[in-house]
């Protein structure tokens, strides 16, 4: 995955666990999850896996319309940036 990918999920999520006074170290232990992982996330390197979002959602008190929103629109900005990319691609050829 290219760096920044899930950079609105990200932001939300350390948004949300600063709000909930927890440090990285705390919610990964909490999640049972290595602190390297939070980190990436925060840094919308990955998006959490699965089974870690009920917990997140409940432990950070996340709104599950605002996750949904925040991966749409890095999805969205993904897509858009591999299309863009394409089309000057075969401009230049």
């Amino acid at each position: 995955m290219k760096s920044g990918e899930f950079q609105n999920l990200g932001l939300y999520l350390k948004e949300k666990r600063l709000g909930a006074g927890l440090t990285q170290t705390e919610l990964s232990q909490s999640l049972k999850v290595h602190v390297q992982f939070v980190s990436n996330w925060e840094r919308g390197l990955c998006a959490p896996p699965s089974h870690c979002f009920h917990h997140l959602i409940d432990v950070l008190a996340l709104s599950r319309d605002q996750v949904v929103v925040a991966m749409v629109s890095d999805s969205k900005r993904s897509i858009e940036a591999k299309v863009f990319k394409k089309k000057k691609k075969a401009k230049a050829g």
